[in-house]
């Protein structure tokens, strides 16, 4: 009979994005992240595996996170409010001080050139759940009249997972939060509907 578990393991976890996105993938070990959580390394390899199997674990954790953005993104009154929640949000996370908030294990892990094809598999999963919440938040604007419906959602979707990821790159430039935000911005300018103020 296997010995119970003397630790949380999704408090194990929560150290664990908190390493990746702080210090990569590269940058962190497995004995790191044990150290981190005040667990055995072995405990750890027995319970969530290896380095690789780690990771996708702990990107799981930090998916979970943005939970009250999507729920405010649910909760507004157009289509198009919502992804300003969405993308206020972001500049938000990435102008702050605090590196777990600044960085994105998607983002990063994709910039980063991870080798292990599983982890690579995730982060595409992962990438592709956030545009299709992005597309369809963009059909919902589409249909309320909050966004053009000139231009495909599709290609929206991708033009607004494009200007994201350029947020957090300029984020790590240390591009100032004004500078931020007015890029967010004039991205979501595209989905001005004609005859909307300033389109």
């Amino acid at each position: 009979m296997p010995r119970p578990l003397e630790f949380d393991p999704e408090q194990v976890l929560a150290v664990a994005a908190d390493a990746f996105l702080t210090h990569g993938y590269a940058g962190t070990s497995v004995a790191m992240v044990a150290e981190a959580a005040g667990v055995g390394k072995q405990s750890l390899y027995n319970t969530f595996g290896d380095k690789p199997a780690l990771f996708q674990q702990a990107l799981g954790c930090a998916a979970g996170r943005v939970g009250a953005t999507v729920a405010s993104m649910a909760s507004a009154p157009t289509g198009r409010a919502a992804l300003h929640a969405f993308f206020d949000q972001v500049v938000t996370d990435c102008a702050s001080a605090d590196p777990v908030r600044r960085h994105c294990m998607v983002s990063a892990g994709l910039l980063e050139g991870i080798d292990d094809t599983d982890v690579q598999h995730a982060l595409r999963r992962a990438w592709v759940e956030t545009r299709d919440l992005l597309r369809t938040t963009l059909l919902r604007g589409q249909h309320d009249g909050s966004v053009t419906r000139a231009v495909p959602a599709d290609v929206l979707a991708d033009h607004l997972m494009t200007s994201m990821s350029g947020l957090r790159v300029a984020a790590r430039a240390r591009v100032g939060v004004e500078r931020l935000r007015a890029s967010a911005a004039l991205a979501l300018h595209l989905l001005d509907p004609p005859g909307a103020p300033g389109g």
